[in-house]
Parts: C-alpha cells; structure tokens; sequence
C-alpha cells in the first residue's frame, strides 16, 4: 500500500532522517533530499542494489595477498560500506538487526566468512520480511553454531541426552516474544498480585528444542540442512498449540516459527526493538503502538513487512513534528560506533588503498560489529543509569558503554581520525583537510561549514559561541591546521555529537 506523501519543510527534518535511517548525513545527500519528497528518499534506498559484505570480504583478501580473511578485513568491508556505501537504510537496518538477532565472534571464532555470510543474511532481508528472516536466521550456518542448534538431536533416554535447549530459549526470550505477556495494546499483563506474566515456561522451552532438532551441516553462505533421523517426531505442545506427530524436521520448524510470528507480543516486541535502535530510547505508548501497527498490518494485509516498520518508526507524525519544532524528547545517546561513523561521513573519510582494513573497535568503543560478549548484545534494552534517567523510570542502554574509561578511549579514537588528513600510507583512513583549511581565517565561515558538514545544520547557539570563543581568543590564524583541528575537535566532542535529538 502507498505510503501518504511526505515533503519535509524543515532542514532539521531533514537532517534528523538522515542521523536516523543512515550512519550519518552527507552535505551531497542533504541538499538533494531538500528537494526531495520523503516517499521517493525512501523508494530510491529500497532500489539501491544491496552491498554484500562475504564477495567484497573475499577480494579483500585476494588484494591483501592474505591467504584467508581476519578480523581485520572482514572490519574492514563493515567500515567500508557503513561510510561509502549507497545503501544507506539497507546498511544501518542491517547493523540494527544484528544487535537484536546476535551472532558473534565471541562463540564462533574465526569463521569470518561464515560471520560475513550472516550479516549478509541480514542486508538481504532488511527490506523483506520478518518471518523470512526468522527462518533464515534459524538455519543459518553461524547462527546453528553460535546458539548450538546445530546437531540437536532428539532425546535418548539411553545415553542420557536431550535436545539442546539454547536456541529454543533465546528464539523465544530475545527474538520474538520476550519474557513477559503483553496485551494488546504491547503493555504488560499482570497477576493478581499485580506482577508480570512469563510468556513462556521452561516446559515451552523443552517442547520447542524438541520441535527444532535434526538440523545439521552448514557452512558460510549455505544453510543447516535436516537429518530426519535426528529429528524428534514425537507431538508437542508448545504455547498452548499443538504440534502433530510424524511432522518432519522442516514442518516442526515453520509451525513453530509461524507460531511465534503471530504471537501477540511480537510486533510490540520487534517494535520496541528497533525504535530504539533508530529514534529514541522511551518510545511513548502511543509511537510503539502505531510501529506495532503497521508490523501487524501494512495496509494491504500483511504481517512483518520490515518497509511498513521502517517507514513507521523513522516517519511518524510525533517524531517529524519533532524535528520541526526543535522540541523532540525522542532522544537518545549514540552508541559509539554510530558516533564513529558520524564523524568519519561529516569529514568524508576514504581508505588510500584499493581494499580496507580496520582494527576490532573493542578497545576504543567496547563495542565491534559481530563482536558482543554475549547473546544479549553490548548492552540490554532496558538498562538505565542510577541518577536522574533510572529515577524517572526512563531507559539508556548505550550509557553502560559509556565509562569514563571508554570515554577517553572514545575521546582519543576521535582525535586520532582527525589526524588522518596527514596518512600516507595504503590503508589507512583520508580526509582532505584542504576545504577546513580554505576558510580557517574567517570563524564565521569555518563554523558553518562545521554546522554544515558535522550538524547538518543543528548546530545549537551555545555550541557556536564556545567556537567563536576557541577561534577568535585562543588561537591565532597564521595556525592554520591547529584552527582547524582543535574547532573540529571541539564539535566532535561536544554533548550534542555524542546525542541523537540532542535538546540544548
């Protein structure tokens, strides 16, 4: 169903879709958007061809001269299509799904190809949905292996084994339905001692890892396959709903996985998921609802469709109202790597090599794509910060990174990209410095251009005069580079980088 059409009449709108639905606004992108209808922004992301990682991973390694990838390359291919690459949407929702459907490195080793082959899984799907992509996801070859689907077996009593459990339970916790029951309207549901539901008991989970065994094998880009003979043909009652005997491995795994689809907590579930990732960290009841809406429906009867979901979350009315008042409390802080990948796109960074090669993020961010500890990504959903944010009941995940440890690592990575206009040597990062230094002598002229290219235009009052201030009082112009670098430095380091919607 057509989208009603859209035309911004704001440039903080403009600016504001753009941090959202990509790894950061581009002056080339953000005049033509102006000019744009929001709709065909949108229709011209979903025409882009997808930019796969695994293909471009493997010509890393072919000009590298290595004779099998690392973490290195398969980091570097990431990097390389977060800030370069036309897919912009396709790109970010993938990064978004990969920290609510976790597949790591902590738990495959150093597979990269088969990591690779994931998240191109991911990029695949991004547009597509939310059924496929769970079945895709299941018999992936490095999800099988993370989550130890793979070569579940049924029971045998015998030798004391059971089917594993892992996959089942986390399908379930973190993929669909989450722990607690919601109504219909995504709220919790309470007994009556007025505490939440499980929407799930450990016999569920049981029944489930039964319903999933006998998928095996896998490899890369090629999925699990089923091994009948391993597979647990036995009926099951899994949520209420029964499971017929004599179902073979693949019948088991789509009633399951159609149960958990048109479970009622899913769309809210999803919804809450991937509002955060995108637009703020408090969605009212009001914004979930309507993005748990259009995962219901989008308009033409259709369940999950990922395109209705985006337009939702990135184009409702509360959020572009917003945008264009300056009064959106839709806020939340960046996650470092997105804030890496803001700064890098606002100074245009390259690679001076024909492949790219970026070391882990671990240390510098404590955060690394296809690198979180544990299932449950670099930070849980739901987390807040003792202080204000935990005492008005609101969420900020992305604050557990945020350690003053972290900071300064954080603070230092951000310096030493703005040193990269002086690299020489192939692979590293470039940034021409040159149109910085073009205008350094007149402070009005380089603080638009930093409102222009870093802010997209949102640079905030009290941020501009801390600029005019550093450039007219403390440095002189005949230090043309030191100008530059330090305003630079200043903007990337201010509270209003490190935030989405930041409210000054």
């Amino acid at each position: 169903m057509p989208q009603p059409l859209l035309k911004f009449t704001h440039q903080t709108q403009t600016a504001a879709l753009l941090y959202r639905a990509t790894f950061g606004p581009q002056i080339d992108v953000l005049n033509p958007l102006i000019e744009l209808d929001v709709n065909q922004w949108f229709e011209n992301q979903y025409n882009e061809l997808p930019s796969y990682h695994l293909p471009q991973l493997r010509l890393a390694v072919q000009l590298s001269g290595k004779t099998e990838p690392t973490t290195n390359l398969r980091l570097g291919v990431w990097w390389q299509y977060a800030l370069t690459a036309n897919d912009q949407l396709r790109q970010r929702m993938a990064y978004a799904l990969s920290q609510i459907l976790v597949v790591s490195s902590v738990g495959v080793g150093n597979r990269h190809e088969e990591l690779a082959a994931y998240y191109d899984l991911l990029v695949e799907h991004s547009f597509g949905n939310f059924r496929d992509l769970l079945k895709a996801v299941t018999t992936n070859a490095a999800m099988g292996r993370y989550l130890t689907l793979r070569r579940s077996t049924k029971a045998n009593p015998k030798n004391n084994t059971f089917p594993d459990e892992n996959y089942a339970r986390e399908l379930m916790q973190l993929f669909t339905i989450g722990l607690w029951k919601l109504d219909e309207n995504g709220q919790p549901l309470t007994d009556h001692n007025g505490d939440p539901i499980p929407s799930y008991t450990q016999n569920d989970v049981q029944e489930l890892a039964r319903a999933l065994t006998g998928w095996q094998s896998g490899h890369n880009e090629h999925p699990m396959t089923p091994r009948e003979r391993n597979h647990d043909t036995e009926q099951k009652f899994i949520l209420g709903q029964h499971f017929a005997a004599g179902q073979n491995t693949e019948q088991d795994l789509d009633q399951a996985l159609d149960l958990l689809f048109n479970h009622q907590n899913t769309p809210f579930f999803i919804a809450n998921l991937l509002i955060k990732r995108f637009v703020t960290s408090n969605p009212t009841q009001a914004y979930l609802y309507r993005v748990a809406q259009a995962f219901i429906d989008n308009g033409n009867g259709v369940r999950g469709d990922f395109k209705a979901v985006l337009w939702a979350i990135l184009t409702d009315s509360a959020v572009i109202n917003g945008q264009a008042s300056r009064q959106s409390q839709l806020g939340l802080l960046k996650e470092p790597i997105l804030m890496a990948a803001n700064q890098a796109r606002a100074l245009g960074v390259t690679s001076l090599g024909d492949y790219w090669e970026v070391k882990s993020n671990i240390r510098y961010f404590g955060q690394s794509p296809l690198q979180a500890e544990t299932v449950f990504n670099f930070y849980l959903p739901d987390f807040a910060p003792q202080g204000e944010i935990a005492a008005n009941g609101l969420t900020a995940p992305e604050f557990s990174l945020l350690s003053s440890y972290q900071m300064l690592n954080i603070h230092n990575r951000l310096c030493a990209v703005l040193n990269c206009h002086q690299s020489t040597k192939p692979q590293q990062w470039f940034y021409a410095i040159q149109p910085f230094i073009a205008v350094q002598h007149d402070s009005n002229a380089l603080i638009e251009m930093i409102n222009t290219r870093v802010f997209a235009g949102l640079l905030s009052d009290s941020l501009r005069a801390q600029l005019f201030d550093l450039l007219d009082n403390h440095i002189a112009i005949n230090q043309q580079i030191r100008r530059v670098e330090s305003a630079l430095y200043t903007a990337f380091t201010s509270p209003e980088f490190f935030c989405q919607e930041f409210v000054a």
